[in-house]
C-alpha cells in the first residue's frame, strides 16, 4: 500500500537527445507513483533541444553541463546525482522504458534497512520482441560474474550518495555495474520478483547490450578491471556462508557452466568435504567437459553417502560419458 506521504523519487535520464528520449520520458511520466520528478542531463551538451519544465504533467528539469561539453556516461550520471532532489533515485537510459507500476512496486516492497531495491527487466530486441529477462535474487558475490540488475530496474536511497557513492570515470561503460557494486558494499539489497521495466538491449552504443550493441573484447577488459578494483570486497562476499554454493547452483541451473564451475571450485576450497559442493562441482565439471574431475568429485560425495540415489545416477552418467568418449 502506498504511504499517505509518499517519498519523492527522482528519475534520472542521461540524454543524447535521441528519438527514443520521448518514449523514455513518457514511461517515466506514466508512473502510478504520485510523487516524482524527472531530471534529464544533457549529455550531448548545449546541442540538446529544450524540454520545458514539465512532461505530461510531471515536473521536469533539464540540466546542461557547465561549461558546455559532451559528457561521458559516468560524468553525466554524477551530474544527475548532484542535481536530484528525491529521497530515492532511479536511473533510466534514454533508450529504455519503465512500466507504469515500476516505482510503486519498488517503493511498496516490504524492507528493513535495505537501501537498494531492484526488480526484473524485460529484454527486447530491435523488433520489440521479448528475448529474455534480467534481474536475479542472490548473494552479492554474483557481481563478480555479472550484474544482478539493470539501472532502470533499480532505485537507491540518496544516503548512499551522501556517503560518497559515485560513478567512476575509469569506466566509460560498465559504470553502472561498478556503481551498484559500490552501493552493495554499503547496504543490503532488496529484490522484487516482478517485471517492472524494459531494457531495449539492441539500442544504444555502449557495447554491453545485444546484437549490434555488443562488444565481447570490451566486456572482458572491463570485467577484469572491475574484479581488480573490488577484489577485497569480492573476497568478503565469497566468505559469506552459502554464497559460493548458492551462486554456483544458480549458474548451473541456467547453463552458465563456466561461472558455475568457478564458484563451486572456490566453495570446495572452503569446504572440501561438503557433499553438496562435491556433487554440484562435479556436475559443473561434467557439463564443462572435465569428465575425470567430475568423476572424482561425485565419487567422493558418493563414498560419504553410498546409498544416495541421485549421486549414484550422476556418477553413472559421468562414467557413461567417459566410456563413450574412449
Amino acid at each position: 500500500m502506498i504511504n499517505i506521504d509518499p517519498a519523492l523519487v527522482s528519475i534520472l535520464i542521461r540524454s543524447m537527445d535521441r528519438p527514443t528520449l520521448a518514449r523514455a520520458l513518457r514511461s517515466a511520466a506514466e508512473q502510478t507513483w504520485p510523487n516524482l520528478e524527472i531530471v534529464v542531463v544533457a549529455a550531448c551538451g548545449a546541442a540538446h533541444r529544450p524540454l520545458g519544465n514539465s512532461f505530461a504533467g510531471r515536473p521536469l528539469r533539464l540540466i546542461y553541463p557547465q561549461p558546455d561539453r559532451r559528457l561521458p556516461r559516468p560524468d553525466a550520471a554524477n551530474l544527475a546525482l548532484e542535481s536530484a532532489q528525491g529521497e530515492w533515485l532511479n536511473f533510466l537510459d534514454d533508450d529504455d522504458e519503465l512500466l507504469p507500476e515500476h516505482i510503486a512496486a519498488l517503493m511498496s516492497a516490504p524492507r528493513v534497512d535495505e537501501r537498494v531495491i531492484y526488480a526484473r527487466s524485460e529484454v527486447r530486441d530491435e523488433a520489440g520482441k521479448v528475448t529474455g529477462h534480467c534481474g536475479f535474487e542472490g548473494f552479492p558475490i554474483r557481481f563478480y560474474y555479472e550484474t544482478l540488475m539493470t539501472p532502470n530496474a533499480t532505485a537507491f536511497h540518496r544516503s548512499l550518495v551522501a556517503e560518497g557513492a559515485r560513478f567512476d570515470a575509469q569506466f566509460p561503460v560498465y559504470e553502472d555495474h561498478d556503481f551498484f557494486i559500490n552501493c552493495a558494499s554499503r547496504t543490503r539489497l532488496k529484490f522484487v520478483d516482478a517485471v517492472t521495466c524494459v531494457w531495449n538491449a539492441h539500442d544504444g552504443e555502449s557495447g554491453l547490450g545485444h546484437g549490434a550493441n555488443r562488444g565481447i573484447m570490451r566486456r572482458a577488459e572491463l570485467s577484469d578491471a572491475l574484479r581488480r578494483k573490488w577484489a577485497a570486497q569480492f573476497e568478503r562476499w565469497a566468505g559469506e556462508p552459502g554464497a559460493l554454493l548458492s551462486t554456483g547452483q544458480s549458474f548451473l541451473k541456467i547453463g552458465n557452466f563456466e561461472a558455475a564451475r568457478d564458484c563451486l571450485e572456490r566453495a570446495l576450497t572452503l569446504s572440501p568435504a561438503d557433499i553438496n559442493a562435491l556433487n554440484l562441482c562435479g556436475m559443473a565439471n561434467f557439463h564443462s567437459g572435465n569428465l575425470e574431475r567430475a568423476e572424482s568429485l561425485v565419487g567422493r560425495a558418493l563414498r560419504q553417502l553410498p546409498a544416495h540415489r541421485a549421486l549414484q545416477q550422476n556418477l553413472a552418467l559421468i562414467r557413461a560419458r567417459r566410456a563413450a568418449g574412449q
